[in-house]
C-alpha cells in the first residue's frame, strides 16, 4: 500500500512538471512573438518616418552640371554640393560666373559674375542672348524690353521684365561682365519713356536745325537723351531732354567751329 502511494505521488510530480514545462514554453513563445512584433513595428516606423537621404539626391551632380550648361552655354569647370544647394563655376568665353542651384527642384537661384579669366586679353562684350539669360535669372517673368545705354561712361544693358501680375522689374547689368548693377521694381503701369523720334522733335523745337546725333544715357539712375542739332549757320547745340517727362534740361553750344 505504501508503494502504491509512492507511485501516485511520483505521477503527480510528473504531471506538475509537465504543466510547469508547458507554461514556460508558452511564456517564451509569447516573449518571442512580442519581440518579433516589436522589431517589425520599429522597422516599419523607420521606413515610414525616416528623414530624407542626402539633400542632393533629387538632382545628381551630372544632372546639375548639364542643367547649367544647357541653360547658359559655356562649361562648368567646378561643382560643389552644400546642404540643399549646388554651387557651379561656369566659364563663358573668358568670364567665370558662380551659379547657385537648388538641388531638389533644379531651380537656378542666382548667377553672379566672378572674374575675367584672361586679364591680358579680355573677351569682347557679352552677346545679347547671354545678357538676356542673365537678366532673366535676376527677375522672373517675360523680358519685354532690352536696351544698351551707358552709365558712368561704361556700356550697360537695361532690361524690363514683366511678371504675370503686370509688375515690371528693371534690371541693369554691365554689358561686358554681366555684373548686376541695379534692380528696381516699378508699378504695374510704369511711366512711358520717350522714343528717340519724340526726343528729336522736342530738341528741334528748342533749336532749329538738322539732326546730327542722338544718344540715350543714364546718370544717377536718371535717363535722358542728348540730341545734337546742327543749325543753318554751322553752329552745333546739344539738347539734353529728360527721357520720361520730355523736359529740356539744358542746351549746350559748341562754337569751336566758328570764327
Amino acid at each position: 500500500m505504501f508503494a502504491m502511494q509512492n507511485g501516485d505521488r511520483n505521477r503527480t510530480y510528473k504531471s506538475a512538471a509537465r504543466v510547469v514545462d508547458d507554461m514556460l514554453n508558452r511564456k517564451w513563445g509569447y516573449i518571442a512573438l512580442f519581440g518579433m512584433l516589436f522589431i517589425i513595428t520599429v522597422l516599419l516606423g523607420w521606413v515610414l518616418l525616416r528623414p530624407e537621404s542626402s539633400s542632393a539626391e533629387a538632382l545628381t551632380r551630372e544632372e546639375a552640371k548639364s542643367l547649367v550648361e544647357n541653360r547658359y552655354g559655356g562649361n562648368v569647370s567646378f561643382l560643389q554640393a552644400d546642404k540643399q544647394l549646388y554651387y557651379a563655376k561656369l566659364d563663358i568665353q573668358n568670364h567665370s560666373y558662380e551659379v547657385k542651384v537648388d538641388s531638389k527642384t533644379g531651380k537656378i537661384l542666382s548667377i553672379q559674375w566672378m572674374q575675367t579669366l584672361n586679364e591680358e586679353n579680355p573677351s569682347p562684350a557679352l552677346s545679347e542672348d547671354e545678357i538676356k539669360s542673365l537678366i532673366l535669372s535676376k527677375a522672373e517673368g517675360e523680358l519685354v524690353s532690352l536696351e544698351k545705354t551707358t552709365r558712368g561712361g561704361k556700356p550697360v544693358y537695361n532690361g524690363v521684365v514683366r511678371d504675370p501680375d503686370g509688375t515690371a522689374t528693371i534690371v541693369t547689368v554691365d554689358a561686358e561682365t554681366g555684373e548686376l548693377l541695379s534692380e528696381k521694381t516699378s508699378p504695374a503701369n510704369p511711366p512711358r519713356r520717350l522714343t528717340e523720334n519724340e526726343a528729336i522733335a522736342i530738341a528741334q523745337k528748342e533749336v532749329k536745325g538738322e539732326l546730327d546725333d542722338v544718344d540715350l544715357e543714364t546718370e544717377n539712375e536718371q535717363s535722358f537723351y542728348l540730341v545734337e542739332i546742327k543749325t543753318p549757320d554751322d553752329r552745333e547745340a546739344t539738347v539734353q531732354i529728360h527721357a520720361i517727362s520730355g523736359a529740356v534740361l539744358s542746351v549746350a553750344w559748341d562754337d569751336s567751329g566758328t570764327d
